[in-house]
Parts: C-alpha cells; structure tokens; sequence
C-alpha cells in the first residue's frame, strides 16, 4: 500500500506542479517584481522600462519587445482592459490561467492593433456587457497577463513608453474585494508544504471539468479535504508523500 500511496503521490506532484510553482511566482511578483519589472499589486501592470540585457534571468527573454505584465485578481468582479492603438506596431497580451494555460491573446495577430476595450470575467459571470467591448472570460480567478511590445532598439524605447501608458485595468461595477491567493496551513511540517499548497489551492482555483475527474484519483492523498490533512499527518502517509 506504501508504494501504491508513493507512486500516487508522484503523480500528484507532477500533476500539480504548475499550479503549484506558478501561484508562488505570481505572489513573488506582486511582492518583489521580476527582473527589470517593479512589483506591482494584483489588476496593476508593471512596466519594464528598458530592453532586456544579459543579467536578465527571467525565462528566456529577448530584446526585442519590452515587457508589461499584470497579475489579474477577478474574484471581486469583472476588469475593463483598455489598450492603446499602436499604429500597426506588433504588441501582444498573453492571459495565463492558475494552471498555466494559455486561453487568450489581445494583440496584433489576434485582435488587431487599434484601441480597444475587452471586459475580463470571473469563470461562469453573468451581467452586461458595455456596447463595443469584447468578453475575455478567465477559466480561473487569478491569472496572469503578459505583453510584449516591439521595440526597434533604445531609440526607440520613448515610443513603446509612451503606449504602456495607455494600458490599464479598472474594476467594472461595484464588487466585491478581491480575495487574492489563500495561506495554505502553516503548520504543514516540512516535506509536505507542496501538498498543502497544492491542496488549498486547487479548491480556490478547480481546473477544467476533465481535471476535477482526474483530481479524485488523489483523494487518498488528503489533496481533496476541504482543512489541511497535513497538520497532524499519519507518519506511513507523510513517509509516502514525501517519498512521491
């Protein structure tokens, strides 16, 4: 039953390890930014300000394009995404779900470069929708949004500037606070804060209909249990966990 329990556990840790590792960076952004990007608070962009050199150790980066990113918070309610016309200039945002899915691109290629507004929602929101703006509905409340700009070179930099400027994020209506990314339980012993995380944070952020079918395949685990098994763990359990 151990090896059973250990080979489950590795395919939990494998499964959940997007989830898992990209919640953690998107924390870390709001809190220490990333590279030459200054942290900035959730349905907030932050603006790189120069093209990418060689200390630059954020994924593979180019220079390129110029980056701006926000991490997007729907649990209050739906945003309005505002973008600038870039007079045919290549830009594009990438939207990121919790699990690190791509669901949707605004830009040149996918939408054209003139101004406009889309209306970004929470899974399953229903309400109005201002005439002229496109619906961008987000499979999981929090995600990520990464553009690009092309940039010519440092001459050309004011001009790619200028246009972040016109990039932004406003709540839509009246809703609630925005709930962020829960604590997992902090007394989840060592070896086992992964599935703590992994845990809470696949309750706050359920996967696509198919996963949720896959998910229950780690019940044993304690990965489904609405309070952290973790805490007070069963030593034959947490020996497999951590083994997995």
């Amino acid at each position: 039953m151990s090896e059973d329990l250990t080979a489950l556990a590795a395919d939990a840790y494998v499964y959940g390890f997007p989830l898992v590792m990209n919640l953690g960076e998107v924390t870390r952004f709001t809190r220490d930014g990333l590279g030459s990007l200054p942290p900035a608070p959730f349905n907030s962009f932050s603006h790189a300000t120069a093209l990418a050199g060689p200390a630059e150790r954020f994924v593979s980066v180019n220079n390129d394009t110029v980056y701006s990113i926000a991490q997007a918070d729907l649990s209050g309610g739906p945003l309005l995404l505002s973008v600038p016309d870039t007079a045919g200039r290549y830009y594009v945002l990438q939207f990121v779900d919790a699990w690190t899915n791509n669901f949707a691109y605004v830009g040149r290629r996918a939408t054209g470069t003139g101004a406009g507004e889309f209306l970004l929602t929470p899974p399953h929101w229903k309400g109005s929708v201002p005439a002229g703006t496109s619906v961008i509905e987000f499979p999981t409340t929090v995600g990520s949004i990464v553009g690009r700009w092309a940039c010519q070179g440092p001459d050309d930099l004011p001009a790619v500037l200028a246009l972040q400027t016109g990039l932004a994020l406003a709540p839509r209506g009246a809703g609630a606070a925005p709930r962020g990314i829960p604590v997992p339980a902090p007394e989840a012993p060592d070896g086992l804060g992964f599935y703590e995380r992994l845990r809470s944070w696949a309750r706050a952020f359920p996967p696509s209909d198919a996963d949720l079918a896959y998910q229950r395949r780690f019940a044993p685990l304690g990965l489904l249990e609405p309070e952290s098994p973790y805490r007070h763990c069963p030593p034959g359990l947490a020996a497999a966990l951590t083994a997995g």
